[in-house]
């Protein structure tokens, strides 16, 4: 196995898929919000949903899920847990590619782009919910 892999039992998976459930609810409680911290709130919430939700996919198809930083590795172990469907692979990115911007800056989020966000972490909960 590779070493920026972590085996995960089924135990480890149902708490990434309880976690990634959780963010949902919260990003889902602030996205309509009119407060931009709130939308700062849900977006990061939304990120980390995408990271426990495909953590879970991958723990459940794979026995493994990624571990670290390097989320391009993570969305290629994701397609191989979904393949031939690459869709969540490509929810994953949108929301990956936003999580500096989501977790540390004030001036690039905004409602619009918090909706997405949420938007793309409800498809791959969605996924999810099928694989496990």
């Amino acid at each position: 196995m590779d070493a920026r892999v972590r085996a995960v039992d089924r135990h480890a998976v149902e708490m990434r898929r309880d976690e990634a459930v959780t963010y949902l609810e919260v990003a889902l409680l602030y996205v309509e919000s009119t407060n931009h911290a709130d939308w700062k709130a849900a977006g990061a919430n939304a990120v980390l949903g995408g990271i426990a939700a495909s953590d879970a996919i991958c723990g459940a198809v794979l026995g493994h899920h990624h571990l670290g930083d390097d989320h391009a590795a993570a969305r290629r172990l994701l397609d191989r847990a979904c393949s031939p469907d690459t869709r969540p692979g490509m929810h994953f990115k949108r929301l990956t590619d936003e999580k500096t911007n989501s977790q540390y800056s004030s001036s690039r989020v905004t409602q619009e782009k918090t909706r997405a966000l949420v938007t793309a972490l409800e498809r791959l909960v969605s996924v999810m919910r099928d694989r496990i």
